[in-house]
């Protein structure tokens, strides 16, 4: 493949896209590589009658808390966070809380007017009903509860919950001990298939329960791209600068929408009727992402998916792989409202009978995207510590050679699992 010069248009006189003229027989032998995959089945999901409610909150969350890690690292490093994952845990601490705790936890998860009850049932459903959605998707989310087994004991109705509504695996250990350490990081690696490791790096035998949830994806695309098409090429990074990272390419039909500030690509995983993966693309190469992401809210993000529309284009998409650690989420937490749970003070009385505070949160994720799909993979770990301790002619060219957003989706529900930012994909 010849280096290709970008040309830069307006669609429909507004739209900017980043479009690179190629030669026909390149387009013909794009066209014929394209990998025709067996078509899978998918399942219709049967959700609680109060699930889209639930489904904008969690959508709502994420948009919310991916934006305040953005304005806490300025950097432009890729990050990534499966918002599926932190809120899945919240959920499970939000069922341990009371009072003005309950209150902060409600208003930061966006679940004000809505019942732990609500809340659990679709849960219990979804932790149910999406691994199995799709037969070409790999989905699974596991959550535990390890307790200290000399301390506090937890409330047994907190216990009951974790495991009826929320598949909960349960074990006291002894936190003095380092073999603790291993036994939770080992149960997260395999619940991740070893992408996630040492999500913990220390356990205190004043910490009274660390709270778990890991989440693993392993979606074929679609439509695959055919390695042998893969070529190097330029990516422009924000500051400026180049760098030669490989492109996946082919000729594909897919729904998109073209914003005059974006460019918004859905790329279907397995039968085409469950997962997805949306790339959205700043028009201006210019503007700094982490400013465009932060203003990519919820609404932005409903209003982006109704418009969608197929149309045939030739795609240009970086492969990459990247993850990312936050070592502390209560920052970020407490940005959107939730602080007193992080200090003495903080009711958690239907989790303990003594008192207890969130003193620890922390969330790794990674993610390969190759010619064949995605593998992603998450984990959140909360510890919980006692209060004392402390078309043909013209086929339009779309290459995502500069930074941007992206999103894996449910798609029945549209509940978001993964969102990051690429500022290099050459950058692990």
């Amino acid at each position: 493949m010849h280096p290709l010069p970008l040309n830069r248009t307006l669609s429909a006189g507004l739209i900017r896209l980043c479009l690179i003229v190629c030669l026909p027989l390149i387009m013909i032998m794009t066209s014929c590589h394209k990998s025709v995959q067996s078509p899978g089945t998918s399942k219709t999901l049967d959700l609680p009658a109060g699930s889209p409610a639930i489904i904008t909150a969690g959508n709502q969350f994420a948009l919310n808390f991916f934006g305040s890690l953005l304005q806490q690292d300025t950097a432009s490093n890729n990050k990534l966070i499966s918002p599926f994952s932190i809120y899945m845990a919240l959920s499970m601490v939000y069922n341990g809380s009371a009072g003005a705790t309950s209150d902060s936890i409600a208003k930061t998860l966006a679940l004000e007017g809505i019942s732990t009850t609500e809340l659990n049932a679709v849960s219990a459903a979804l932790i149910k009903q999406l691994p199995s959605e799709d037969s070409k998707v790999t989905l699974s989310v596991a959550n535990s509860l390890w307790y200290q087994q000399t301390g506090p004991q937890p409330v047994p109705g907190f216990l009951n919950s974790m495991t009826e509504d929320y598949n909960g695996y349960i074990q006291p250990l002894n936190f003095s001990s380092p073999a603790s350490l291993t036994t939770i990081n080992s149960w997260v690696a395999a619940k991740t298939d070893n992408k996630i490791t040492n999500l913990l790096s220390s356990l205190s035998p004043a910490d009274a329960m660390v709270l778990i949830n890991a989440i693993y994806f392993n979606g074929a695309w679609q439509y695959a791209f055919n390695p042998a098409d893969t070529r190097n090429n330029t990516f422009y990074l924000s500051n400026g600068t180049t760098t030669s990272v490989p492109f996946m390419n082919q000729q594909v039909t897919l729904r998109s929408y073209q914003d005059p500030a974006y460019t918004l690509l859905e790329l279907p995983y397995g039968s085409g009727n469950s997962f997805d993966m949306y790339v959205v693309m700043p028009a201006n190469q210019q503007v700094s992402l982490g400013s465009f992401a932060t203003s990519f809210n919820s609404s932005t993000w409903a209003a982006s998916l109704s418009h969608l529309d197929s149309q045939t284009i030739s795609l240009y998409l970086p492969k990459w792989q990247t993850s990312y650690f936050i070592p502390n989420l209560l920052p970020g937490l407490t940005s959107l409202g939730m602080g007193i749970a992080f200090g003495p003070g903080a009711d958690f009385s239907a989790m303990f009978s003594t008192p207890t505070y969130i003193s620890q949160a922390a969330h790794k994720a990674y993610i390969d995207v190759s010619e064949t799909g995605t593998v992603a993979a998450a984990a959140t770990s909360i510890t919980v510590v006692t209060e004392v301790a402390g078309s043909q002619p013209v086929i339009p060219v779309v290459t995502i050679d500069h930074p941007y957003l992206y999103f894996i989706a449910e798609k029945q529900t549209g509940d978001i699992l993964f969102i990051g930012t690429m500022n290099n994909p050459a950058q692990n």
